[in-house]
Protein backbone atom coordinates (compact mmCIF):
# COMPACT_ATOMS: atom_id res chain seq x y z
CA UNK A 1 0.00 0.00 0.00
CA UNK A 2 2.53 2.19 0.50
CA UNK A 3 2.64 2.88 -3.89
CA UNK A 4 -0.03 4.86 -3.99
CA UNK A 5 0.93 7.57 -1.13
CA UNK A 6 4.70 7.67 -2.87
CA UNK A 7 2.70 8.22 -6.27
CA UNK A 8 0.76 11.50 -4.62
CA UNK A 9 3.86 12.60 -3.33
CA UNK A 10 5.74 12.46 -6.39
CA UNK A 11 2.60 14.37 -8.12
CA UNK A 12 2.36 16.85 -5.26
CA UNK A 13 5.41 17.94 -4.24
CA UNK A 14 7.00 18.02 -7.91
CA UNK A 15 4.17 19.82 -9.29
CA UNK A 16 4.44 22.57 -6.37
CA UNK A 17 8.24 22.34 -6.75
CA UNK A 18 8.11 23.00 -10.52
CA UNK A 19 6.39 26.25 -9.64
CA UNK A 20 8.10 28.01 -7.58
CA UNK A 21 11.14 27.14 -9.52
CA UNK A 22 8.63 28.67 -12.45
CA UNK A 23 8.12 32.16 -9.77
CA UNK A 24 12.00 32.25 -9.47
CA UNK A 25 12.32 32.59 -13.19
CA UNK A 26 14.13 29.09 -13.31
CA UNK A 27 13.04 26.14 -15.68
CA UNK A 28 10.50 24.03 -13.96
CA UNK A 29 11.85 20.78 -14.57
CA UNK A 30 14.87 22.35 -12.36
CA UNK A 31 12.39 22.51 -9.29
CA UNK A 32 11.10 19.05 -9.99
CA UNK A 33 14.83 17.51 -10.02
CA UNK A 34 15.80 18.95 -6.61
CA UNK A 35 13.09 18.02 -5.37
CA UNK A 36 13.68 14.08 -6.07
CA UNK A 37 17.05 14.98 -4.55
CA UNK A 38 15.26 15.61 -1.22
CA UNK A 39 13.13 12.71 -1.42
CA UNK A 40 15.31 10.97 -2.40
CA UNK A 41 17.17 7.83 -0.70
CA UNK A 42 20.71 9.83 -0.45
CA UNK A 43 18.59 12.99 1.29
CA UNK A 44 15.56 12.98 3.41
CA UNK A 45 14.64 8.91 1.98
CA UNK A 46 10.62 9.67 1.97
CA UNK A 47 9.86 8.17 -1.11
CA UNK A 48 8.41 4.53 -0.83
CA UNK A 49 10.72 1.66 -1.64
CA UNK A 50 8.65 0.23 -4.01
CA UNK A 51 8.14 3.66 -5.81
CA UNK A 52 11.58 3.23 -6.33
CA UNK A 53 12.25 -0.13 -7.85
CA UNK A 54 9.96 0.73 -10.48
CA UNK A 55 11.31 3.54 -11.20
CA UNK A 56 13.43 2.73 -14.19
CA UNK A 57 10.60 1.43 -16.19
CA UNK A 58 8.24 4.71 -15.28
CA UNK A 59 11.25 6.72 -16.84
CA UNK A 60 10.98 4.00 -19.52
CA UNK A 61 7.63 5.40 -20.37
CA UNK A 62 8.33 8.81 -20.18
CA UNK A 63 11.18 8.26 -22.77
CA UNK A 64 8.67 6.74 -25.00
CA UNK A 65 6.62 9.58 -24.80
CA UNK A 66 9.71 11.88 -26.07
CA UNK A 67 10.12 9.73 -28.04
CA UNK A 68 6.95 9.31 -30.08
CA UNK A 69 6.60 13.19 -29.43
CA UNK A 70 9.88 13.91 -31.29
CA UNK A 71 8.97 11.87 -34.53
CA UNK A 72 5.89 13.58 -34.50
CA UNK A 73 7.20 16.52 -34.74
CA UNK A 74 10.21 15.94 -37.06
CA UNK A 75 8.62 17.49 -39.96
CA UNK A 76 10.68 16.91 -43.50
CA UNK A 77 9.31 20.26 -44.87
CA UNK A 78 10.96 22.37 -42.20
CA UNK A 79 14.09 20.79 -42.43
CA UNK A 80 14.43 21.02 -46.03
CA UNK A 81 13.38 24.32 -46.47
CA UNK A 82 16.48 25.17 -44.43
CA UNK A 83 18.85 23.69 -46.77
CA UNK A 84 21.85 21.73 -45.88
CA UNK A 85 22.66 24.00 -42.59
CA UNK A 86 19.22 22.56 -40.99
CA UNK A 87 20.98 18.70 -41.81
CA UNK A 88 24.19 19.81 -40.53
CA UNK A 89 23.05 21.08 -37.31
CA UNK A 90 20.71 17.80 -36.97
CA UNK A 91 24.32 15.97 -36.97
CA UNK A 92 27.31 17.60 -36.69
CA UNK A 93 26.90 19.70 -33.16
CA UNK A 94 26.11 16.42 -31.33
CA UNK A 95 28.34 13.94 -32.99
CA UNK A 96 31.43 16.77 -32.57
CA UNK A 97 30.34 17.02 -28.79
CA UNK A 98 30.01 13.59 -27.75
CA UNK A 99 33.29 12.89 -29.64
CA UNK A 100 35.15 15.67 -27.54
CA UNK A 101 33.05 14.57 -23.85
CA UNK A 102 33.96 10.68 -24.61
CA UNK A 103 37.63 11.91 -25.26
CA UNK A 104 37.39 14.42 -21.85
CA UNK A 105 35.86 11.19 -19.86
CA UNK A 106 38.28 8.83 -21.00
CA UNK A 107 41.69 10.80 -20.07
CA UNK A 108 39.62 12.76 -17.15
CA UNK A 109 38.01 10.04 -15.76
CA UNK A 110 40.05 7.06 -16.81
CA UNK A 111 36.84 4.83 -17.95
CA UNK A 112 37.24 2.92 -21.19
CA UNK A 113 36.16 4.21 -24.47
CA UNK A 114 32.90 2.45 -24.81
CA UNK A 115 31.70 3.76 -21.64
CA UNK A 116 33.13 7.22 -22.72
CA UNK A 117 31.48 7.23 -25.49
CA UNK A 118 27.91 6.39 -23.67
CA UNK A 119 28.51 9.81 -21.48
CA UNK A 120 29.19 11.41 -24.73
CA UNK A 121 25.82 10.87 -26.77
CA UNK A 122 23.37 11.33 -22.88
CA UNK A 123 25.55 14.45 -22.75
CA UNK A 124 25.17 15.99 -26.02
CA UNK A 125 21.26 16.09 -26.42
CA UNK A 126 20.16 19.52 -26.69
CA UNK A 127 16.36 19.81 -24.41
CA UNK A 128 13.59 20.66 -25.94
CA UNK A 129 11.99 21.37 -23.17
CA UNK A 130 13.88 24.28 -22.72
CA UNK A 131 14.65 25.18 -26.65
CA UNK A 132 11.03 24.81 -28.00
CA UNK A 133 9.14 27.66 -25.75
CA UNK A 134 12.17 29.99 -26.26
CA UNK A 135 12.33 29.85 -29.87
CA UNK A 136 8.51 30.39 -30.00
CA UNK A 137 8.85 32.84 -28.15
CA UNK A 138 11.96 34.76 -30.69
CA UNK A 139 9.40 33.92 -33.33
CA UNK A 140 6.74 35.78 -31.77
CA UNK A 141 8.59 38.41 -31.56
CA UNK A 142 10.68 38.52 -35.05
CA UNK A 143 13.74 38.11 -33.76
CA UNK A 144 16.14 36.56 -36.03
CA UNK A 145 13.14 35.31 -38.51
CA UNK A 146 15.08 37.31 -41.38
CA UNK A 147 17.27 34.14 -41.58
CA UNK A 148 15.41 31.40 -39.81
CA UNK A 149 17.57 31.00 -37.17
CA UNK A 150 14.64 30.07 -34.09
CA UNK A 151 13.44 27.62 -37.03
CA UNK A 152 16.95 26.25 -37.79
CA UNK A 153 17.12 25.91 -34.12
CA UNK A 154 13.87 23.73 -33.27
CA UNK A 155 14.71 21.65 -36.63
CA UNK A 156 18.69 20.99 -35.60
CA UNK A 157 17.36 20.35 -31.97
CA UNK A 158 15.20 17.54 -32.97
CA UNK A 159 17.63 15.98 -35.76
CA UNK A 160 20.04 16.28 -33.20
CA UNK A 161 17.72 14.75 -30.62
CA UNK A 162 17.05 11.91 -32.63
CA UNK A 163 21.05 11.10 -33.28
CA UNK A 164 21.79 11.37 -30.13
CA UNK A 165 19.29 8.87 -27.96
CA UNK A 166 19.93 6.16 -31.39
CA UNK A 167 23.38 5.99 -30.82
CA UNK A 168 22.97 5.79 -27.17
CA UNK A 169 21.06 2.89 -27.65
CA UNK A 170 23.27 1.28 -29.60
CA UNK A 171 25.99 1.76 -27.38
CA UNK A 172 24.21 0.51 -24.41
CA UNK A 173 23.52 -2.68 -26.61
CA UNK A 174 27.46 -3.05 -27.08
CA UNK A 175 28.09 -2.94 -22.94
CA UNK A 176 25.06 -4.62 -21.76
CA UNK A 177 25.74 -7.43 -24.13
CA UNK A 178 29.53 -7.87 -23.19
CA UNK A 179 30.44 -8.52 -26.76
CA UNK A 180 33.95 -9.47 -27.11
CA UNK A 181 34.43 -8.42 -30.14
CA UNK A 182 36.92 -5.34 -30.98
CA UNK A 183 35.48 -1.92 -30.80
CA UNK A 184 36.11 -1.34 -34.51
CA UNK A 185 33.72 -4.60 -35.21
CA UNK A 186 31.57 -3.08 -32.71
CA UNK A 187 30.93 0.20 -35.16
CA UNK A 188 30.41 -1.83 -38.20
CA UNK A 189 26.91 -3.43 -36.15
CA UNK A 190 25.53 0.53 -36.82
CA UNK A 191 24.42 0.71 -39.82
CA UNK A 192 22.74 -3.13 -39.26
CA UNK A 193 21.05 -1.52 -36.16
CA UNK A 194 20.12 1.64 -37.83
CA UNK A 195 18.59 0.14 -40.85
CA UNK A 196 16.42 -2.47 -38.88
CA UNK A 197 15.34 0.60 -36.64
CA UNK A 198 14.14 2.31 -39.62
CA UNK A 199 12.50 -0.47 -40.97
CA UNK A 200 10.72 -1.52 -37.30
CA UNK A 201 9.84 1.82 -37.55
CA UNK A 202 8.07 2.38 -40.59
CA UNK A 203 6.41 -1.20 -39.88
CA UNK A 204 4.96 0.25 -36.75
CA UNK A 205 3.40 3.64 -38.47
CA UNK A 206 1.88 1.70 -41.23
CA UNK A 207 0.33 -0.87 -38.52
CA UNK A 208 -0.78 2.37 -36.56
CA UNK A 209 -2.00 3.82 -40.07
CA UNK A 210 -3.91 1.06 -40.92
CA UNK A 211 -5.42 -0.01 -37.48
CA UNK A 212 -6.14 3.02 -36.41
CA UNK A 213 -7.08 6.01 -38.85
CA UNK A 214 -8.01 3.72 -41.87
CA UNK A 215 -10.10 1.11 -40.68
CA UNK A 216 -12.13 3.28 -37.92
CA UNK A 217 -11.91 0.75 -35.18
CA UNK A 218 -10.94 3.82 -33.03
CA UNK A 219 -13.75 5.97 -31.67
CA UNK A 220 -11.52 8.93 -30.67
CA UNK A 221 -7.90 10.64 -30.21
CA UNK A 222 -7.07 9.16 -26.75
CA UNK A 223 -8.10 5.45 -27.86
CA UNK A 224 -5.61 6.16 -31.07
CA UNK A 225 -3.07 7.18 -29.10
CA UNK A 226 -3.23 4.18 -26.52
CA UNK A 227 -2.65 1.70 -29.79
CA UNK A 228 0.15 3.99 -31.04
CA UNK A 229 1.81 4.09 -27.45
CA UNK A 230 1.19 -0.05 -27.44
CA UNK A 231 2.99 0.19 -30.88
CA UNK A 232 5.84 2.07 -29.25
CA UNK A 233 6.16 -0.29 -26.38
CA UNK A 234 6.29 -3.52 -28.90
CA UNK A 235 8.88 -1.64 -30.50
CA UNK A 236 11.05 -0.59 -26.67
CA UNK A 237 10.77 -4.62 -25.83
CA UNK A 238 11.24 -6.35 -28.94
CA UNK A 239 15.46 -5.43 -28.97
CA UNK A 240 15.45 -8.58 -26.61
CA UNK A 241 14.67 -10.83 -29.49
CA UNK A 242 16.18 -8.53 -33.10
CA UNK A 243 19.12 -6.65 -32.82
CA UNK A 244 17.98 -2.64 -33.44
CA UNK A 245 17.47 0.64 -32.45
CA UNK A 246 14.30 0.88 -30.29
CA UNK A 247 14.84 4.64 -29.74
CA UNK A 248 14.78 4.93 -33.63
CA UNK A 249 12.15 3.06 -34.51
CA UNK A 250 9.48 4.78 -32.12
CA UNK A 251 10.61 7.55 -33.75
CA UNK A 252 10.85 6.72 -37.15
CA UNK A 253 6.91 5.47 -36.30
CA UNK A 254 5.82 8.93 -35.42
CA UNK A 255 7.49 10.49 -38.28
CA UNK A 256 5.34 8.00 -40.52
CA UNK A 257 2.24 8.81 -38.94
CA UNK A 258 3.04 12.20 -39.30
CA UNK A 259 3.63 12.03 -43.06
CA UNK A 260 0.96 9.92 -43.68
CA UNK A 261 -1.86 11.16 -41.54
CA UNK A 262 -0.79 15.24 -40.58
CA UNK A 263 -4.15 15.96 -39.00
CA UNK A 264 -4.48 12.73 -37.16
CA UNK A 265 -0.60 13.46 -35.87
CA UNK A 266 -1.58 17.06 -34.48
CA UNK A 267 -4.28 15.65 -32.71
CA UNK A 268 -1.62 12.87 -31.30
CA UNK A 269 1.12 15.90 -30.37
CA UNK A 270 -1.75 17.34 -28.27
CA UNK A 271 -3.28 14.34 -26.45
CA UNK A 272 0.70 13.72 -25.57
CA UNK A 273 1.34 17.40 -24.21
CA UNK A 274 -1.80 16.54 -21.70
CA UNK A 275 -0.02 13.13 -20.72
CA UNK A 276 3.46 15.15 -20.74
CA UNK A 277 1.95 17.15 -17.78
CA UNK A 278 2.52 14.28 -15.68
CA UNK A 279 5.21 12.64 -17.28
CA UNK A 280 7.44 15.20 -16.74
CA UNK A 281 6.63 15.17 -13.08
CA UNK A 282 7.51 11.59 -12.67
CA UNK A 283 10.61 11.64 -14.76
CA UNK A 284 12.40 14.51 -13.22
CA UNK A 285 11.67 13.47 -9.32
CA UNK A 286 12.50 9.97 -9.87
CA UNK A 287 15.87 11.25 -11.81
CA UNK A 288 16.32 13.33 -9.01
CA UNK A 289 15.40 10.81 -6.66
CA UNK A 290 18.32 8.25 -8.06
CA UNK A 291 21.11 10.72 -7.62
CA UNK A 292 23.54 9.79 -5.18
CA UNK A 293 24.83 13.08 -3.93
CA UNK A 294 28.53 11.87 -2.36
CA UNK A 295 28.77 10.56 -6.01
CA UNK A 296 27.78 14.28 -7.48
CA UNK A 297 30.17 15.69 -4.67
CA UNK A 298 32.71 13.12 -5.98
CA UNK A 299 32.44 14.35 -9.58
CA UNK A 300 31.77 17.49 -9.25
CA UNK A 301 35.11 19.47 -11.02
CA UNK A 302 35.88 16.83 -13.26
CA UNK A 303 32.42 16.58 -14.23
CA UNK A 304 31.76 19.91 -14.95
CA UNK A 305 34.98 19.95 -16.46
CA UNK A 306 33.96 17.69 -18.85
CA UNK A 307 30.44 18.89 -19.76
CA UNK A 308 32.56 22.56 -20.29
CA UNK A 309 34.35 21.01 -22.52
CA UNK A 310 32.30 19.24 -24.37
CA UNK A 311 30.32 22.61 -25.03
CA UNK A 312 33.13 24.93 -25.92
CA UNK A 313 34.75 22.49 -27.89
CA UNK A 314 32.41 19.80 -29.46
CA UNK A 315 29.73 21.78 -30.26
CA UNK A 316 31.18 25.70 -30.89
CA UNK A 317 33.23 23.42 -33.37
CA UNK A 318 30.28 21.67 -34.68
CA UNK A 319 28.08 24.52 -35.05
CA UNK A 320 30.44 27.06 -37.48
CA UNK A 321 31.11 23.71 -39.22
CA UNK A 322 27.53 23.43 -39.94
CA UNK A 323 26.70 27.22 -41.04
CA UNK A 324 30.07 27.63 -42.76
CA UNK A 325 29.17 29.39 -46.34
CA UNK A 326 26.16 30.41 -44.69
CA UNK A 327 24.75 34.06 -44.72
CA UNK A 328 24.54 33.55 -40.36
CA UNK A 329 27.22 35.93 -38.68
CA UNK A 330 30.12 35.51 -35.99
CA UNK A 331 27.38 37.06 -33.98
CA UNK A 332 24.19 34.94 -34.68
CA UNK A 333 26.59 32.04 -34.03
CA UNK A 334 27.27 32.67 -31.01
CA UNK A 335 24.03 33.03 -30.26
CA UNK A 336 22.93 29.82 -31.33
CA UNK A 337 25.83 28.22 -29.17
CA UNK A 338 24.50 29.69 -25.92
CA UNK A 339 20.46 28.76 -27.53
CA UNK A 340 22.17 24.72 -28.12
CA UNK A 341 23.69 24.73 -24.35
CA UNK A 342 20.41 23.73 -22.51
CA UNK A 343 20.54 20.15 -21.17
CA UNK A 344 17.74 18.61 -19.36
CA UNK A 345 14.75 16.12 -20.98
CA UNK A 346 16.90 14.01 -22.66
CA UNK A 347 19.53 13.57 -20.14
CA UNK A 348 16.92 12.83 -17.61
CA UNK A 349 15.07 10.29 -19.91
CA UNK A 350 18.54 8.49 -20.65
CA UNK A 351 21.26 9.68 -17.77
CA UNK A 352 19.34 7.45 -15.32
CA UNK A 353 19.29 3.92 -18.04
CA UNK A 354 23.09 2.23 -17.43
CA UNK A 355 22.77 2.57 -13.73
CA UNK A 356 19.15 0.73 -14.04
CA UNK A 357 21.07 -1.67 -16.67
CA UNK A 358 24.17 -2.29 -14.22
CA UNK A 359 26.34 -0.69 -16.71
CA UNK A 360 30.13 -0.05 -15.01
CA UNK A 361 30.13 3.74 -13.48
CA UNK A 362 26.84 4.16 -13.91
CA UNK A 363 26.63 6.15 -11.08
CA UNK A 364 28.91 8.57 -12.39
CA UNK A 365 27.20 8.76 -15.67
CA UNK A 366 23.85 9.95 -13.95
CA UNK A 367 25.75 12.01 -11.46
CA UNK A 368 27.29 13.74 -14.65
CA UNK A 369 23.81 13.89 -16.28
CA UNK A 370 22.16 15.78 -13.65
CA UNK A 371 25.14 18.01 -13.25
CA UNK A 372 24.30 18.99 -16.87
CA UNK A 373 20.56 19.69 -16.17
CA UNK A 374 21.49 21.97 -13.30
CA UNK A 375 24.19 24.18 -14.78
CA UNK A 376 23.10 24.05 -18.61
CA UNK A 377 19.47 24.52 -18.12
CA UNK A 378 19.12 27.52 -16.30
CA UNK A 379 22.17 29.07 -18.60
CA UNK A 380 20.68 27.88 -21.66
CA UNK A 381 17.47 29.71 -20.49
CA UNK A 382 18.52 33.22 -19.26
CA UNK A 383 21.59 33.45 -22.11
CA UNK A 384 19.26 33.12 -24.59
CA UNK A 385 16.55 35.61 -23.35
CA UNK A 386 19.30 37.98 -22.56
CA UNK A 387 21.21 37.69 -26.16
CA UNK A 388 18.62 37.42 -28.18
CA UNK A 389 17.49 41.24 -28.29
CA UNK A 390 21.26 41.97 -28.40
CA UNK A 391 22.71 39.60 -31.08
CA UNK A 392 19.95 38.61 -33.45
CA UNK A 393 18.19 40.93 -35.42
CA UNK A 394 14.80 41.82 -35.41
CA UNK A 395 12.70 40.91 -38.56
CA UNK A 396 8.60 41.19 -39.81
CA UNK A 397 6.75 39.18 -37.35
CA UNK A 398 4.53 36.71 -39.91
CA UNK A 399 1.73 35.84 -37.61
CA UNK A 400 1.10 32.83 -39.69
CA UNK A 401 4.27 31.42 -38.53
CA UNK A 402 4.08 32.08 -34.91
CA UNK A 403 0.12 31.89 -34.43
CA UNK A 404 -3.15 30.33 -36.30
CA UNK A 405 -6.46 30.87 -35.55
CA UNK A 406 -7.30 28.86 -32.73
CA UNK A 407 -11.21 29.42 -31.92
CA UNK A 408 -12.70 28.28 -35.58
CA UNK A 409 -16.46 27.47 -35.78
CA UNK A 410 -18.13 25.47 -37.75
CA UNK A 411 -21.47 25.50 -38.30
CA UNK A 412 -23.31 22.52 -40.20
CA UNK A 413 -27.25 23.26 -41.63
CA UNK A 414 -28.61 19.78 -41.41
CA UNK A 415 -32.29 18.38 -42.42
CA UNK A 416 -32.01 14.38 -42.45
CA UNK A 417 -31.10 14.62 -46.11
CA UNK A 418 -28.10 11.98 -47.04
CA UNK A 419 -26.48 15.39 -48.25
CA UNK A 420 -26.83 17.22 -45.55
CA UNK A 421 -24.68 14.19 -43.63
CA UNK A 422 -22.16 13.84 -46.23
CA UNK A 423 -22.14 17.59 -44.99
CA UNK A 424 -22.05 16.61 -41.22
CA UNK A 425 -19.00 14.33 -42.50
CA UNK A 426 -16.95 16.95 -44.55
CA UNK A 427 -17.40 19.61 -41.46
CA UNK A 428 -16.17 17.10 -38.90
CA UNK A 429 -12.83 16.72 -40.87
CA UNK A 430 -12.18 20.09 -41.55
CA UNK A 431 -13.23 20.42 -37.55
CA UNK A 432 -10.50 17.83 -36.84
CA UNK A 433 -7.67 19.82 -39.00
CA UNK A 434 -8.21 22.83 -37.11
CA UNK A 435 -9.53 21.85 -33.77
CA UNK A 436 -12.58 23.92 -34.30
CA UNK A 437 -15.90 23.76 -33.01
CA UNK A 438 -18.53 22.46 -34.44
CA UNK A 439 -22.38 23.36 -34.46
CA UNK A 440 -25.12 21.27 -35.61
CA UNK A 441 -28.35 23.39 -36.57
CA UNK A 442 -31.91 21.47 -37.80
CA UNK A 443 -34.20 24.12 -38.93
CA UNK A 444 -37.68 23.18 -39.27
CA UNK A 445 -41.17 25.18 -40.29
CA UNK A 446 -44.15 25.20 -37.42
CA UNK A 447 -45.72 22.49 -39.89
CA UNK A 448 -42.60 20.33 -40.84
CA UNK A 449 -41.76 17.05 -38.88
CA UNK A 450 -39.26 17.92 -36.23
CA UNK A 451 -36.00 16.55 -35.53
CA UNK A 452 -35.35 16.87 -31.59
CA UNK A 453 -31.65 17.37 -29.86
CA UNK A 454 -32.15 13.49 -28.65
CA UNK A 455 -31.71 12.75 -32.70
CA UNK A 456 -29.34 15.16 -33.34
CA UNK A 457 -27.28 13.88 -30.27
CA UNK A 458 -27.14 10.31 -31.68
CA UNK A 459 -26.26 11.00 -35.35
CA UNK A 460 -23.47 13.28 -33.55
CA UNK A 461 -21.94 10.56 -31.18
CA UNK A 462 -22.20 8.70 -34.77
CA UNK A 463 -20.44 10.38 -37.23
CA UNK A 464 -18.33 12.75 -34.55
CA UNK A 465 -17.67 11.09 -31.67
CA UNK A 466 -13.82 12.59 -30.78
CA UNK A 467 -15.21 16.01 -31.07
CA UNK A 468 -17.38 18.67 -29.27
CA UNK A 469 -20.57 19.52 -31.04
CA UNK A 470 -23.13 21.70 -29.99
CA UNK A 471 -26.69 20.80 -30.97
CA UNK A 472 -29.88 23.30 -31.82
CA UNK A 473 -32.85 23.45 -32.82
CA UNK A 474 -34.68 26.09 -34.48
CA UNK A 475 -38.12 27.26 -36.07
CA UNK A 476 -39.29 29.46 -38.73
CA UNK A 477 -38.04 30.26 -42.47
CA UNK A 478 -35.05 27.83 -43.00
CA UNK A 479 -33.04 29.99 -44.90
CA UNK A 480 -33.02 33.10 -42.27
CA UNK A 481 -32.78 30.74 -39.25
CA UNK A 482 -29.74 29.12 -40.89
CA UNK A 483 -28.51 32.88 -41.52
CA UNK A 484 -28.68 34.05 -37.94
CA UNK A 485 -27.67 31.09 -36.28
CA UNK A 486 -24.80 31.19 -38.16
CA UNK A 487 -23.86 35.15 -37.38
CA UNK A 488 -25.25 34.25 -33.38
CA UNK A 489 -22.60 31.78 -33.35
CA UNK A 490 -20.06 33.91 -35.30
CA UNK A 491 -19.57 30.45 -37.55
CA UNK A 492 -16.59 30.69 -40.35
CA UNK A 493 -18.02 28.81 -42.38
CA UNK A 494 -21.78 27.21 -42.97
CA UNK A 495 -21.97 23.76 -44.02
CA UNK A 496 -24.97 22.31 -46.24
CA UNK A 497 -25.67 19.15 -48.19
CA UNK A 498 -26.19 20.09 -52.33
CA UNK A 499 -29.51 18.88 -53.06
CA UNK A 500 -29.84 17.90 -56.68
CA UNK A 501 -33.85 19.25 -57.14
CA UNK A 502 -35.03 19.59 -60.57
CA UNK A 503 -34.99 22.61 -62.02
CA UNK A 504 -39.07 23.32 -62.19
CA UNK A 505 -39.07 22.47 -58.53
CA UNK A 506 -36.67 25.14 -57.32
CA UNK A 507 -38.23 27.72 -59.77
CA UNK A 508 -41.25 27.26 -58.10
CA UNK A 509 -40.55 26.17 -54.18
CA UNK A 510 -37.60 27.95 -54.04
CA UNK A 511 -33.77 26.30 -52.89
CA UNK A 512 -32.82 26.57 -49.17
CA UNK A 513 -28.59 26.58 -50.14
CA UNK A 514 -29.09 28.93 -52.93
CA UNK A 515 -30.73 31.26 -50.24
CA UNK A 516 -28.22 31.07 -47.82
CA UNK A 517 -25.59 31.50 -50.38
CA UNK A 518 -26.89 34.15 -51.83
CA UNK A 519 -27.84 36.51 -48.68
CA UNK A 520 -25.13 35.00 -46.12
CA UNK A 521 -22.01 36.79 -45.09
CA UNK A 522 -20.53 33.79 -44.07
CA UNK A 523 -18.89 31.53 -46.32
CA UNK A 524 -21.23 28.68 -47.65
CA UNK A 525 -19.53 24.79 -48.49
CA UNK A 526 -22.09 22.98 -50.31
CA UNK A 527 -21.04 18.93 -50.31
CA UNK A 528 -23.04 16.71 -52.66
CA UNK A 529 -22.93 13.46 -53.20
CA UNK A 530 -21.89 12.42 -56.85
CA UNK A 531 -21.43 8.64 -58.62
CA UNK A 532 -20.67 7.73 -54.76
CA UNK A 533 -18.01 10.47 -53.91
CA UNK A 534 -18.40 13.60 -51.53
CA UNK A 535 -17.53 16.90 -53.57
CA UNK A 536 -17.15 20.20 -51.96
CA UNK A 537 -18.04 23.24 -53.37
CA UNK A 538 -16.90 26.70 -51.89
CA UNK A 539 -19.29 29.29 -52.35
Amino acid sequence: MDLLPGVVMILMVGFFAGELAGRLGLPRLIGMLLCGIALGPYALDLLPRVVLDLSAEIRMLALLVILFKAGLGLEKQKLLSQGSVALRLGFLPATLEAAVVAAAAHYIFGWDWLTSGLLGWVICAASPAVIVPSMLRLKAEGLGVKKGIPDLILAGGTASDAVAITMFGIFLAWLVGGSGSSLWFQLTEIPIQVILGILLGLLAGVMAVRLVYRSKLMGNVMHQLVVALGLGLLLVVGEEWLPYSPFLAVMVMGFYILERTPVSARQLRKELDKVWVVGEIFLFVLIGAAVNIGVIYSAGLQGLAVIGIGLLVGRSLGLFASTWRSTITFQERTFMIVAFMAKATVQAAIGGIPLAMGVGFGEEILAVSVLAILTTAPLGAFGTAYLAPRMLERGKVDPSRVSVQDDFTLMVAYDGSQASREAFLEAARSARQKDARLVLVNVHQDDGKSMDEKDLAGLAKDLASDLPVRIEVRRGSPTRQIIEAAEEHKADYIYMGKRNHPVYERLLLGDTAQGVVENSSVPVILVARENGKDDAERE
